[in-house]
């Protein structure tokens, strides 16, 4: 229950993400699903899916997997990217589909928050289309290192 409420708030809470019509398919405590959908405006100018919103889709996905796993401790919380890497493997043609896993347990990360006031998290993410055929095609790997910090009483 808790992590649908997480997942309808993040659709509201990104302007941004919002924009590109990003929806989060799915969260629990340890990882998330985003969609991004094939939208003509997306793509660039050799028609594949535009770099800025592959990045825009797996930061999503990243945030959503976070947000699950410190569920308990959303609303006194401030998430921040603070850097984040991807590799675009091959060009992605329409709906795209990314997985971000946590590297570490949520209840771990949370016995962090709560000790230091702070925690680093890493999460990774893997985006894809799926071919006519259904296999699966990733198109791109990223990694985002977040900072979750405990707001001030």
């Amino acid at each position: 229950m808790v992590f649908e409420a997480i997942r309808r708030q993040l659709g509201r809470s990104v302007p941004f993400a919002r924009l590109l019509d990003i929806a989060v398919d799915g969260i629990d405590a340890q990882q998330a699903r985003a969609r991004l959908p094939d939208r003509s405006e997306l793509t660039n100018h050799v028609g594949s899916v535009h770099a800025g919103a592959l990045f825009t889709l797996c930061e999503s996905a990243s945030g959503a997997a976070l947000a699950g796993a410190i569920a308990e401790q959303i609303m006194q919380v401030r998430l921040l990217v603070r850097d984040a890497q991807i590799e675009y493997l091959k060009p992605a043609r329409g709906t795209v589909l990314a997985g971000a896993q946590l590297a570490e347990d949520g209840a771990t990360l949370l016995a962090a928050l709560r000790r230091d006031g702070r925690v680093d998290v890493a999460i990774d993410v893997s985006a894809q289309t799926i071919a006519n055929d259904g296999r699966q095609i990733v198109v791109a790997r990223a990694s985002f290192n977040w900072q979750v910090r405990l707001n001030p009483s």
